[in-house]
């Protein structure tokens, strides 16, 4: 019996380089930043969070910060290095050229 499901046959971080390396490098720089981005923005979100909601309620709001920090940091990272991998490329092929 023959597979057609297209997930099957999408590419991902374990099935080309490519993405496995935008993956890896991705990661290293949101363990590096995420807790420096949380760290300089989590007052901010106290400030704003303590208008609306009682003191309990903010704490849980910077903990939930200090987490989404994390995955923001991955996401803008991944997106960047593919950037960078796909100017690289571009430009290393239009040198050799």
């Amino acid at each position: 019996m023959q597979n057609n499901d297209p997930r099957d046959q999408m590419p991902g971080p374990g099935r080309d380089m490519r993405g496995g390396f935008k993956t890896i490098v991705a990661a290293m720089i949101a363990l590096l930043l995420g807790g420096l981005m949380a760290k300089h923005t989590v007052d901010y979100i106290a400030m704003v969070a303590a208008m609306s909601y009682p003191p309990e309620i903010v704490d849980l709001f910077e903990i939930a910060w200090t987490l989404l920090c994390y995955p923001f940091v991955f996401f803008a990272a991944r997106a960047s290095v593919l950037f960078a991998v796909t100017a690289a490329g571009v430009y290393l092929a239009s040198r050799l050229m």
